[in-house]
């Protein structure tokens, strides 16, 4: 055989991995975290917090830890890095997202900005607004109990 056309025949081999990888998509990389990922990322941040459990958004962006003290910890993934968060009382407004479940939160006096939160079901939803809601006024107005005492 001909140098030359062995070299065009494992150049259109190389391409042909390439496009078989990339038409599968084995080549990009998972945004989803495990649950012990989160935990020791968190970690480094506050070592001194208790995690008692872990709900992690459907994309794998951002991650809600329900903590022994009764705080909610925070991780976001903003591009190369994650940044984590305490979240403590008067730090977040909470409004439910019907479809697709999920909860729209917004950060006060912070510079993480807010969005909307999709999980992979209404039950991880509820879940996470309990914990958030345990500790803050909810942003929603049909929440605010009557005579505006500021009662939680």
């Amino acid at each position: 055989m001909h140098l030359g056309a062995l070299i065009v025949i494992a150049a259109f081999a190389v391409i042909l991995v390439i496009g078989l990888i990339q038409y599968t998509g084995r080549s990009r990389q998972k945004n989803g975290r495990d649950h012990g990922e989160v935990i020791l990322e968190f970690a480094r941040a506050y070592p001194g917090e208790a995690i008692r459990s872990v709900t992690i958004t459907k994309d794998g962006n951002a991650s809600f830890l329900r903590l022994a003290d009764g705080k909610t910890g925070f991780i976001q993934n903003m591009g190369r890095h994650n940044v984590a968060r305490l979240i403590l009382p008067g730090d977040v407004g909470v409004q439910p997202i019907e479809n697709p479940p999920g909860l729209r939160i917004e950060f006060h006096e912070s510079s993480l900005k807010g969005g909307d939160y999709v999980f992979d079901s209404a039950e991880d939803a509820a879940e996470v607004s309990l914990w958030l809601c345990g500790s803050f006024a909810l942003a929603s107005p049909e929440f605010e109990k009557p005579g505006g005492d500021g009662d939680a």
